[in-house]
């Protein structure tokens, strides 16, 4: 299991992959743009186990993880919380919340 950073053209697969969370979707694609403080992450072993929506407020230096798994042994797997932790770090951030 390695976490990868998402590319828009991952975009369809995950929607429909988090169908069942209406309101994930909704802030999927917002996430997938190309900005400085949002990234999407993607955890995959011959399929999509969790995707991780990760913020950086620069100039509050807070950053936000908020993973979305249909497994919940995979949520909180420390690596995806720890290649969450350095982009967020990288970004600036000096704390963060998990949502």
């Amino acid at each position: 299991m390695k976490p990868i950073f998402a590319e828009k053209e991952d975009l369809n697969r995950l929607l429909e992959w988090c169908s069942d969370a209406p309101e994930y979707q909704k802030k999927l694609s917002q996430y997938l743009e190309d900005r400085d403080d949002t990234s999407v992450v993607i955890v995959e072993e011959h399929e999509i186990l969790a995707i991780a929506l990760l913020k950086v407020q620069v100039t509050e230096k807070k950053g936000y993880i908020w993973i979305y798994s249909k497994n919940k042994d995979v949520q909180n797997h420390p690596d995806i919380m720890q290649f969450s932790l350095n982009w967020l770090r990288r970004k600036g951030a000096k704390e963060y919340n998990v949502i």
